[in-house]
């Protein structure tokens, strides 16, 4: 099917035309192990069967565990079950999970054996939590994937009675300004957000994933679009062996967050200085590989520096944008040169508009609503059916670009509009400036900056204040004397950020 409906039938499109090829590609005690697109669509199903033979009523199942293989078997699996899905994060503390769980009316858990000590505590204060199910070694899943087969007396259990608009995830906002919000997501807008043309991946095309699974931008874009595109999705595991795997895979595609290309850039820029011998693009290869070609960046914004300069070293990085009320995404990256600079081209699953300012969508990619709060959901569509997404911005030429956010405006006494993220995001071609905030304050623009501590390494406190305050008046010189920053202080910390990344401004603007 190539319009599918439902996760189920996107797999099964998958291997009705890519079955034996290469789906997903993990390390295992330093080996490459490689599964097709059979057999994770075969294991997929023997979780379904092994979940539905605990219980065939519907269930909320929360869902926790390191990103690998068998992370992304369960949470298909868990999908293809007809039940909902809740994953969080595996450092959530007790007190966070407990009003969580609480919210999400959970029934079940699934998580790591890490986990358990905190499980058991949070089901002392849960009244409708009851059961958890430890994960268990890779030796636990083999033994699930063989007993729940095809074959097995249990295989009725995988015939499910899908319902394409029941909720499948249920996504927990960051909650940057106020209460987290549980987006429900459905089976239709999964399929339908993967199952675009705008971008795929091209037949020799192998992707790496770096994000935690637990984010909906990681499991729909990496997971489900490779489905739908039939590329070669390689494992990372922990953040920590990124650079050596990168190696070992030579993947030719990732996608990161800004923060992460800004990264990979200084480590490329710093081995050409210590190389000089190499070429610009030997020195890339050093460390992403002989494959690697694109970066797609989502959840922050990706400064045109970093953009231009990638682009010296032969690799194309460019934004995509979503929201997790999207299933996530409203773009895809545009890899030509036309729109570099974009937040992407709309995918063309949804309706796209911009209503005074504001970036609107309406179509099969939008959530169901807001878990347990109907009043949240009704605000949060037009009359007509569109979603507010609260972002700021235009469209030019089916591409996006933003400019900030709704409930961040700084509004001036003489009822000027200012967007803080259009200030913020000047700062990003300075690599002094780690994090920035900007906020309005006795009707003036303050800017509360953190910076990089090892560039200020050997630097007095003058000194460093000097070197902002050159900083601040180069960003002043790109805005009109509205909007200039009239003060700025110096940040001893980092800001507080949520489990998305996001740095939270309740301290700013509530």
């Amino acid at each position: 099917m190539k319009n599918p409906e439902t996760v189920r039938q996107l797999a099964e499109y998958a291997i009705n035309n890519y079955a034996e090829k290469d789906f997903c590609k993990y390390i295992v005690d330093g080996e490459i192990r490689v599964k097709s697109y059979t057999e994770f669509y075969d294991d997929s199903l023997a979780l379904c069967r092994y979940i539905r033979s605990i219980s065939k009523n519907h269930t909320h199942i929360a869902f926790i565990g390191k990103t690998n293989y068998e992370y992304i078997v369960c949470l298909t699996g868990m999908i293809f079950s007809g039940n909902t899905v809740v994953p969080f994060s595996p450092d959530i503390t007790v007190e966070e999970a407990t009003e969580l769980f609480d919210d999400a009316d959970i029934d079940m858990l699934f998580c790591e054996d890490e986990f358990l000590g905190k499980a058991e505590k949070i089901r002392e204060c849960c009244v409708r939590f009851k059961n958890v199910v430890s994960l268990g070694d890779r030796e636990w899943f083999e033994n699930i994937f063989r007993t729940y087969d095809s074959d097995s007396e249990y295989a009725s259990l995988s015939d499910v009675s899908e319902d394409a608009d029941s909720c499948a995830l249920i996504i927990y906002t960051s909650g940057t300004t106020g209460k987290r919000k549980g987006v429900m997501l459905t089976n239709r807008n999964l399929a339908a957000n993967s199952s675009y043309d705008a971008y795929s991946m091209e037949d020799n095309d192998v992707s790496f994933s770096v994000l935690p699974m637990h984010h909906v931008f990681c499991y729909a874009c990496d997971v489900l679009k490779t489905l739908y595109d039939g590329g070669c999705l390689c494992l990372n595991g922990s953040l920590s062996e990124l650079y050596k795997n990168i190696l070992i895979f030579e993947p030719t595609i990732m996608r990161i967050v800004p923060a992460m290309c800004k990264s990979i850039l200084t480590k490329i820029k710093i081995t050409e200085r210590r190389n000089p011998e190499l070429s610009k693009r030997e020195a890339a290869e050093k460390i992403v590989g002989r494959n690697f070609r694109r970066m797609i960046a989502g959840s922050a914004f990706l400064s045109r520096s970093i953009i231009d300069e990638l682009a010296l070293y032969g690799i194309t990085a460019r934004q995509g944008y979503g929201m997790s009320e999207c299933s996530p995404r409203i773009t895809t990256s545009d890899f030509s040169e036309n729109n570099k600079y974009s937040n992407g081209i709309i995918i063309g699953v949804d309706e796209v508009r911009c209503i005074d300012g504001e970036i609107q969508v309406k179509g099969p990619s939008v959530m169901k609503g807001y878990y347990k709060m109907p009043e949240e959901t009704a605000n949060a569509f037009t009359s007509d059916g569109f979603l507010h997404t609260g972002d700021l911005g235009y469209i030019k030429d089916n591409h996006i670009y933003l400019v900030g956010r709704r409930k961040n405006l700084i509004i001036l006494s003489n009822g000027e509009n200012i967007s803080p993220e259009e200030i913020e995001n000047k700062f990003a071609d300075f690599s002094e400036v780690k994090e920035v905030i900007v906020y309005g304050e006795n009707d003036r623009l303050i800017a509360e900056i953190y910076h990089d501590d090892a560039f200020f390494a050997e630097k007095d406190s003058a000194e460093i204040r000097n070197i902002l305050t050159e900083i601040v008046d180069k960003v002043n010189m790109q805005l009109n004397s509205g909007r200039a920053i009239y003060d700025f202080r110096i940040r001893e910390n980092p800001f507080e950020r949520t489990s998305t990344g996001k740095i939270k401004r309740t301290e700013f603007y509530y």
